[in-house]
């Protein structure tokens, strides 16, 4: 998921070439990405230049780690979470959602689930009520990207669960948005990515609210 997430903002390969480091560039060995292990051996610096490692990487094998363990044997599910959690780094660190993982997010639905006019319309209605927000602030409130991420993330959703879907994800953004200006770490006119908050929203339903689609 690291190198997913850092390498597909920046247009670069991520099917072949090996991890480089951040600093010096130089191409790691296989023992630097060992997750979370190398990262404590090397006491959260470096091998090849002795800088600082982001507590970045880490954090991200964790929960990476967390999300599979729960999720198995369900490798439908923990496919997902992949793809979901790559769209959550990606949009935080760059308020960006790529389509192409928006659309393998559908694909895979539609792959593994029964053809559905239901489960579209789900997928449809949720962006268009997210469109609507987009076309009422002009854009400020809300960008295309996560119109289309929610047809995405819809199809695998209940008509009962999008609303509760939808309502916790304004619900989540509005609860951090409000710390965050107690913190004073961000202000009215701050941008804050809405991606990530579709998609916790999305897992806490998807798990907690009522059983949607099962493929175990």
């Amino acid at each position: 998921m690291s190198a997913l997430s850092y390498r597909i903002p920046r247009k670069l390969n991520f099917i072949k070439g090996r991890s480089f480091c951040d600093d010096c560039r130089q191409k790691l060995k296989w023992y630097d990405n060992i997750p979370l292990i190398s990262f404590l051996l090397y006491h959260r610096k470096s091998r090849c230049c002795n800088q600082k490692i982001s507590i970045r990487y880490p954090l991200i094998e964790l929960i990476t780690a967390i999300g599979i363990f729960f999720l198995y044997p369900n490798f439908i599910l923990i496919l997902l979470f992949l793809l979901t959690f790559t769209i959550l780094i990606i949009d935080f660190e760059h308020q960006i959602i790529p389509d192409e993982l928006s659309w393998l997010v559908l694909l895979l639905a539609l792959f593994v689930m029964p053809y559905s006019y239901a489960s579209l319309f789900v997928g449809f209605l949720s962006a268009f009520m997210l469109l609507l927000v987009h076309l009422a602030t002009r854009g400020r409130g809300m960008g295309l990207g996560d119109v289309k991420l929610a047809i995405a993330l819809g199809v695998w959703l209940t008509a009962k669960q999008s609303p509760v879907w939808l309502f916790s994800s304004f619900l989540i953004g509005g609860l951090i948005g409000a710390i965050l200006l107690l913190l004073k770490r961000a202000s009215l006119k701050t941008k804050i990515a809405f991606g990530p908050f579709l998609i916790i929203a999305f897992w806490l339903v998807k798990l907690f609210y009522e059983k949607g689609f099962n493929f175990s």
